[in-house]
């Protein structure tokens, strides 16, 4: 019998029905962390599923979207790797934890005691940053309710939320995207 990892090997460089390949032809692929990671043809894998194939490790808590540990940025946006087909990852960037992150939402969330068990932190790390990231090009901090909508979908348990609002509001005050700090009426100082 093939094992889990023979069958998604075998999947990759198959030609499924429907799909078709000219002599040559690279196997579809993304962009993950700089890194080109190949795609299978056909199946059903989640971007989670290729990304673990590949070695590149995201929490799985509920495997249905729900929990946001396993998010990610795809291009721009932040989606539960769980969930997401693989077939939409086809030629674009993905970015984990790795290089989604930003330091001073890290060091934040630290400070503010926003971390405990740990294993929601990459999901919520990626959103935070790239919603901090977004309102940093805008030259204006996050605010209270930008963060609590963008933690929509994640779930943790261990510290609740107010320590990661705090943290992220904190994280945003002092990062503009650009080397300039913002200061507290949220202009470019």
């Amino acid at each position: 019998m093939l094992t889990r990892d023979e069958i998604r090997r075998a999947e990759t460089y198959s030609i499924s029905a429907g799909i078709e390949s000219s002599a040559g032809a690279a196997p579809p692929a993304c962009t993950t962390d700089g890194r080109s990671i190949t795609l299978p043809l056909n199946g059903t894998e989640s971007v989670w599923d290729v990304l673990d194939a590949h070695s590149i490790t995201l929490p799985l808590g509920c495997a249905s979207g729900h929990c946001g540990s396993c998010t990610v940025l795809l291009g721009d946006v932040p989606v539960p790797a769980c969930i997401v087909p693989h077939a939409e990852a086809r030629g674009r960037d993905i970015a984990t934890i790795a290089t989604a992150s930003e330091d001073a939402l890290v060091t934040a969330m630290m400070e503010h005691g926003a971390v405990q068990c740990g294993f929601c932190s990459p999901g919520i790390v990626v959103t935070l940053s790239w919603l901090i990231r977004g309102a940093a090009a805008e030259g204006r901090v996050v605010t209270v309710d930008e963060v609590r909508d963008a933690l929509t979908g994640h779930l943790c348990r261990c510290t609740g939320y107010a320590a990661v609002v705090s943290a992220a509001v904190a994280a945003s005050k002092g990062f503009s995207g650009n080397g300039q700090g913002i200061d507290e009426a949220g202009t470019t100082a």
